[in-house]
């Protein structure tokens, strides 16, 4: 039973960065909006791997996708490893620590669709942040900063929870 929960883990996470790859390589949605499914990826990891594994699971996705995609190697890495420094704290703080340790994997069904809003908005603003200052800090005027990140937070927020409600919401 433990075998066939990992190797579904495994093909959920497959096919969530083979739809990101395809994402970063034929979707552009101009120089504002960065579309990104690498914070429900390292969502959807379950809870009982450890920081070392989720940082080290989280870094090689965010690495395979900056090889393929034509971005900056090691932008997507980065962002990966910090979004998965903060998954504990922001779980703890969005949805309580008794109940967070018990659930193995975060789905809608288990927390509610409010709790589960507030824990991906979180995780995704982290990502974006850090994605966005990395890729344009320096270069870049405040305003087009704050309007990439807000409006890749919207775009992103929404593919977020309608691939959580069609493909993650259910038990594997």
């Amino acid at each position: 039973m433990i075998r066939n929960n990992k190797i579904s883990l495994f093909l959920l996470i497959a096919v969530m960065t083979i739809i990101q790859i395809i994402i970063c390589d034929y979707i552009y949605t101009g120089p504002y909006i960065h579309l990104t499914l690498l914070p429900l990826i390292i969502l959807s990891i379950p809870g009982e791997y450890g920081y070392p594994k989720l940082a080290l699971i989280s870094f090689t996705i965010g690495l395979v996708i900056d090889l393929v995609s034509d971005g900056i190697l090691g932008l997507n890495s980065a962002a990966a490893v910090i979004t998965a420094t903060l998954v504990r704290p922001i779980s703890y703080f969005t949805i309580n620590r008794e109940r967070s340790d018990k659930i193995e994997r975060l789905t809608i069904n288990d927390v509610g669709f409010f709790r589960y809003f507030r824990y991906s908005s979180y995780l995704t603003l982290v990502f974006l942040i850090t994605y966005i200052l990395f890729d344009c800090a320096g270069f870049r005027p405040a305003s087009f900063i704050l309007m990439r990140i807000a409006l890749s937070y919207v775009a992103n927020i929404i593919l977020i929870l309608f691939v959580s409600v069609t493909l993650l919401n259910k038990h594997y």
